[in-house]
């Protein structure tokens, strides 16, 4: 069943808040590098409030995410072709190649020609 925009719609600014929340992390993340460099200290590690920032943003996100989602499609192959034949399950356009030897056999035989050792049975 689809759901409608009114139901898609919180779960939509959750999703975006969250991509904003990591967007924050990874701008907080150069900032206290470039103050680090300013001081003059070398970095060894993000702040712990940063850590904190990514694993929320990450949890809204993916929350937003999956509760958007439409309902999934049957897995098994039973509901999904069991009206489709052999031939159109198994149709392959790209093998399908015209470029061969029959097409000089049939003009050979259309001229009234006939390839050497075709006429020769039995003999």
């Amino acid at each position: 069943m689809p759901k409608s925009a009114a139901v898609k719609f919180p779960f939509q600014v959750m999703a975006y808040m969250g991509v904003a929340i990591l967007c924050h992390a990874g701008y907080s993340t150069i900032q206290y590098r470039k103050y680090l460099r300013m001081v003059g200290e070398e970095f060894v590690t993000s702040p712990g409030d940063i850590y904190l920032e990514v694993l929320a943003g990450m949890i809204l996100a993916f929350f937003g995410v999956l509760s958007m989602a439409e309902d999934f499609e049957p897995i098994r192959m039973a509901e999904t072709f069991h009206k489709k034949t052999f031939d159109d399950t198994n149709f392959r356009q790209e093998f399908m190649g015209f470029n061969h030897r029959g097409r000089v056999l049939g003009t050979l035989m259309d001229a009234g020609e006939m390839p050497t050792g075709a006429g020769k049975k039995g003999q």
